[in-house]
């Protein structure tokens, strides 16, 4: 459902349900599939006012859970190994099998990658840094997708112990992607020319951080692209 109404206090009056394209890959051990929508081209401006033009590439609807990690991890490796999270009443840190994954270098997370390339054969890997920013704004020029003021009841906030199962608040933006802000951090691969390739964005899009591909920390996880 994408949100186009809001009363004053800022809670949801209107909604549609829009179509979109997309595909969905399935994974070993009984985890739920991959699903990705399809990101239409378009431009993406910056704070200077210089537009980019965004060729079409398919994003995950949705962050990638523990149980998809874990399915993930337990696949021949290609580079490194995966550790496997351990969840439920044995975890230090609260995880649930449907919440998102948190607490993942990047370098993990390009061997996830490599490794459900391999077992799907589609080119997977995690979104360009501008590919992110445009899907992030879901086609829209505002500061949000939603606009340009903060709209709590569509914004997944991260719980106390551990991130929600992405999708929880039933709301996606223009494009078909959900939590792309709020949730969990979401790792990117840098583009640019001087930049490291380690970059983090954080939930408004607006903010970045330059880390090691080792750096791991609570409420930071990732989505797939193709």
């Amino acid at each position: 459902m994408v949100p186009i109404g809001f009363d004053s206090r800022g809670r949801v009056t209107q909604s549609e349900t829009r179509s979109v394209d997309g595909f969905a890959d399935g994974l070993p051990h009984g985890a739920p599939p991959l699903e990705l929508v399809q990101i239409p081209s378009g431009s993406l401006t910056d704070e200077r006012g210089r537009q980019t033009l965004v060729s079409p590439f398919s994003l995950g609807r949705y962050e990638v859970t523990n149980q998809q990690w874990n399915a993930v991890a337990r696949l021949p490796k290609r580079k490194r190994g995966l550790p496997v999270r351990v969840m439920g009443k044995e975890s230090p840190f609260g995880w649930e099998p449907e919440q998102a994954v948190e607490m993942v270098a990047f370098d993990d997370c390009v061997e996830f990658c490599a490794r459900v390339a391999r077992l799907t054969g589609r080119a997977y890997r995690l979104p360009s840094e501008m590919e992110w920013r445009y899907a992030c704004l879901g086609g829209t020029r505002s500061r949000f997708w939603w606009g340009d003021e903060w709209r709590p009841a569509v914004v997944a906030m991260p719980g106390e112990k551990a991130p929600k199962p992405p999708g929880s608040t039933g709301f996606a933006n223009a494009f078909g992607v959900y939590d792309i802000v709020g949730n969990v951090d979401e790792w990117v691969a840098a583009s640019g020319k001087g930049r490291n390739r380690f970059h983090l964005f954080h939930a408004t899009a607006n903010e970045s951080d330059w880390l090691s591909e080792k750096f791991v920390r609570n409420g930071l996880g990732f989505r797939v692209a193709v």
